[in-house]
This record gives C-alpha cells, structure tokens and sequence, in this order.
C-alpha cells in the first residue's frame, strides 16, 4: 500500500461467504476492519440480486451492510446505459426500452437510474401484438434463466439491440461447489447471434471505476480483497488498487506464482482476518 488505506473493496462469493455460510474468517475480518475506520463496499458480480437482499444476507451472516455498501454488476451495467443515453449513443424510453435478462437486480438497477426497460417474459407475451423494439440487452445471472430467456436476448441482439453483459464468470461458487455462471449463458448467446457483448463487471474498468466514485476514494487508498486471479485481482491490477488474494474460493496459491510478477496480488492470505495488520496500523 502506498497510501493510507481507507476503503475495502471486497467481492462476496468465495471470499465473505459461499451459499449460505460465512467464509472461514470473514465475519471477524471484517468486523476488525470496520472497527478502525475503514469503508468496505461489498462488490459483486452476481448481478440477480438486489443491494438490499444482498445485504439482508449480510447481516444475517453478523456483517452489517445496507443496500448502499453493495455494488451489483447490474447496477454497473445500469450505469454504462445510462452513460451511453445520455452521451446520445443510446435512445432508452418506454417505446424502446430495455431487455433485462437476469434475476430481480437487472430490473431494480435500471430503474433506480429510470430507465425504462422489460423483461424477457414480457417480451414473450408481446410478440404476437407487436414486439417493443429494444434498444438494448443487458445480460445479468438469474438462477431461473432458460433457454427461452436466452433466445428473445438473440432476437433483440439481432435486431440491432446494444448487448451488455454484467459479467463473464464462467462458474459461480456454491455450497456445493462451481454452477453454472453467466459467462457460460452469454457465451450461449454469443454462439448464437456472433455478436460480443461490452462487460462491465470485474475485472473490466467500469466495476472499478463504479466502485471508487460511489467511495470517493483514490485507486491507492483503496484494497481489493477477492478469490480469483482472473477477475477481482486481474482488474484491480489493471485499475491501479492493491489487492489480496483470499484462499477461502476459487483461486489457489500455487497459481498465483504462475503469474508475472505485476499481476500478481500484493497479499495472498488464507482468511480475511489475515489482512488485519493492514488496517490495524492505520486506525
């Protein structure tokens, strides 16, 4: 670190908790860094939920958190839609509104930046009386999506609809172990339409760009604390935030030395609660 550490930017699957159980150390972790002064804002790339239920997670894992410390890729990819209204690239109302693909967080992000958009179900039951012409797609994880989900995304990308992805994490971490993420879903539609989507969530710029403007804080004062080489610490690296790589989820330490030397994070740790010296000296 070379400045004075004041904010956490920290991924959630595989690193706070896996399903419904805490993460090994995370829960004290956490609870330490809070205690001296840090801001943590919890980022993730699983866009189907919404801040509030992630953060209902939360606390009933013992972190408090409110909607306004969670960052979804939903709300990410909101962001870069309405960057793009209002740049005059894009033209979004309820006569071309947006697709979202995904669980309840699609939606909610969109209209919590009021942008007018429609579910793929609801497409569905329009096409016989005339179908909204899309003016965009935004392709977010849902654990519901089907394949017929997935074909009105291939329509309106064929049709001319921009295509955002929130992410392109090929598996997402369970109780269970690695299901299906949704870099596995766009890469269906990818197949199907030979279009590629802009992504947005980790490790691309925009999640982190996101991310240090809702903190106000600099690249350098912030530390990216996640649990694959090639998302939360890729992007950090790319973003310029010093990063810890936590062996609670997907990626292993022996990966971490097959990497060049710039890539790799500044702190590999087994817990969260290892990284306490790090906020310890600053509080």
């Amino acid at each position: 670190m070379t400045a004075a550490l004041r904010g956490i930017l920290c991924d959630l699957d595989g690193v706070v908790y896996r399903g419904d159980e805490p993460c090994e150390g995370a829960t004290e972790g956490l609870a330490s860094a809070r205690e001296a002064g840090v801001r943590i804002l919890y980022m993730t790339n699983n866009a189907s939920r919404t801040p509030a239920a992630v953060a209902d997670q939360l606390g009933a894992l013992g972190v408090p958190a409110g909607p306004e410390d969670v960052l979804t890729a939903s709300q990410v990819a909101a962001t870069e839609v309405a960057s793009m209204r209002t740049g005059g690239r894009l033209t979004v109302g309820p006569e071309r509104p947006v697709l979202a693909l995904g669980g309840a967080g699609v939606g909610v992000a969109l209209e919590e930046l009021g942008l007018a958009w429609i579910s793929t179900a609801r497409q569905r039951e329009r096409s016989g009386a005339g179908v909204a012409d899309v003016s965009a797609v935004v392709q977010g994880y849902g654990p519901e999506l089907d394949v017929q989900d997935l074909t009105e995304a291939a329509y309106a990308i064929r049709s001319g609809a921009v295509w955002i992805a929130t992410n392109d994490d090929t598996t997402l971490p369970t109780a269970r172990g690695l299901a299906v993420g949704n870099g596995s879903l766009v890469a269906a539609v990818r197949t199907a339409t030979g279009a590629t989507p802009t992504v947005v969530g980790k490790p691309y710029a925009s999640a982190y760009q996101v991310a240090l403007d809702r903190l106000g804080l600099t690249a350098g004062e912030c530390l990216m604390i996640g649990d694959r080489l090639d998302t939360d610490i890729a992007g950090a690296s790319r973003a310029g935030v010093p990063s810890a790589l936590v062996l609670t989820g997907v990626s292993t330490a022996e990966e971490v030395v097959t990497l060049a030397p710039s890539l790799r994070p500044g702190h590999v740790v087994e817990t969260i609660g290892d990284l306490a010296h790090l906020w310890e000296r600053v509080a």
